[in-house]
């Protein structure tokens, strides 16, 4: 009896251990991606670049990332968690010497498709891991943690790396960038991940059409690109907007409430959806999203606005994006689990890039004021229909299950 006791003691501390080494190396890796972010657009502009410029390696950035999880989400399935999260940390680390020698903007292009790499590797495989780890009752809270290093390293990286190049310089920046990532790298090394079930061998196209014909992962896919759009839409627009029609001395503010508020959601909705389902979480936190960004209808009127809508999206956003990675978890098949989670990563990045089109066209037409009502309106009204359906659904199970009894 007391070797049983032992053993899972052991056993208890070497997941805290891994869980540990995971969070950490992860925060790293989010940190040089929230960093190269927010600093390569100023880093375009002094080699001589223009927004134009900005905007293109922005853009294949993302479809880079988009096309390589064709691979790396299989791969994670087939080859197990490390190998993916060792190749994008390994990038990370080392695209801000790429960076660094890049005299020119084809180069710094050329740059940024092999940190895509990172993107596709990394973000898929380490959801995958978490999942992989948590107990089967807590994993709303074990992916909502996993969320929240998003949220800090958005909060800390990009701030300091501002400062940093007003007291430094682009080059300082980036050899620092590199160490953190060596950091990463060597926390990641020591990782030892659960046992998992191998998929059988198929081509990555048909391990996403698997996925793609799943019909009950269809209404989370549908949730996370509604999150993802309204987001999108502010990610690209709100600073803007707001140095437009306020006096605000730092516009980036925004992001700031934005992110302390995920912080607090993201804990609260992986407990929460853990107690009481994931649907029930998230259709109220994605139509908190769509009540935030409709605020900012009001702006012109009211500037102060700006912090309620911040901190409702922002809540909404972190919320409603940690309770349905878990939902998703929880509707998929162990052995797929990094295909899918590719997906999902991958529809994020999509749903960001088309929605900022879109609203950046609208925006043009109608206004931003009306384009923020406007976009605010849709993501309500889309997720309370879903809420509405999900809840006639569950009364319809509940009275058929009554009626078998």
């Amino acid at each position: 009896m007391e070797m049983g006791q032992n053993s899972q003691w052991q056993q208890r501390i070497a997941n805290r251990k891994n869980f540990i080494l995971f969070f950490c190396g992860a925060f790293l890796v989010f940190i040089n991606f929230y960093t190269s972010m927010t600093v390569l657009p100023l880093y375009v502009i002094e080699l001589g670049g223009t927004e134009f410029d900005t905007g293109l390696q922005t853009t294949l950035f993302y479809l880079a990332a988009i096309l390589m999880r064709f691979y790396f989400g299989p791969l994670t399935d087939r080859k197990g968690r490390k190998l993916p999260l060792t190749i994008g940390t390994l990038v990370f680390a080392t695209a801000p010497i790429l960076f660094l020698i890049s005299s020119s903007m084809w180069a710094l292009t050329l740059a940024r498709v092999f940190q895509a790499i990172g993107l596709a590797a990394f973000f898929s495989s380490g959801g995958s891991l978490v999942a992989d780890m948590a107990p089967p009752a807590r994993l709303g809270t074990y992916m909502g943690v996993y969320r929240l290093t998003f949220n800090m390293a958005l909060i800390s990286g990009p701030a300091a790396a501002l400062l940093v190049l007003k007291i430094r310089s682009f080059s300082f920046l980036f050899v620092a960038s590199f160490f953190i990532g060596l950091v990463a790298l060597g926390l990641l090394a020591l990782l030892k991940p659960p046992a998992f079930s191998k998929s059988e061998e198929m081509s990555s196209a048909n391990r996403f059409l698997t996925v793609f014909r799943e019909r009950a992962l269809w209404p989370i896919f549908f949730g996370i690109a509604l999150t993802s759009a309204g987001y999108g839409a502010l990610l690209t627009f709100a600073v803007l907007y707001i140095s437009k029609v306020t006096q605000a001395a730092n516009p980036g503010i925004y992001f700031t409430y934005f992110s302390i508020a995920g912080i607090f959601a993201t804990l609260a909705a992986g407990y929460l959806s853990d107690r009481f389902g994931r649907p029930v979480v998230v259709w109220p936190a994605v139509m908190l999203l769509g009540i935030g960004g409709a605020l900012l209808f009001y702006l012109p009127r009211a500037p102060v606005i700006f912090i309620l809508s911040s901190v409702m999206a922002g809540s909404g956003f972190s919320g409603g994006i940690a309770a349905l990675s878990a939902w998703l978890v929880d509707a998929t098949d162990k052995r797929i689990r990094g295909t899918v989670l590719a997906m999902q990563e991958s529809t994020i990045d999509f749903a960001i890039g088309l929605s900022s089109f879109v609203f950046g066209a609208a925006a043009g037409w109608i206004g931003m004021p009306v384009s923020y009502l406007v976009m605010g309106l849709i993501v309500f009204c889309a997720a309370l229909a879903l809420l509405i359906r999900n809840l006639l659904t569950q009364k319809t199970s509940d009275s058929i299950e009554q009626i078998r009894r």
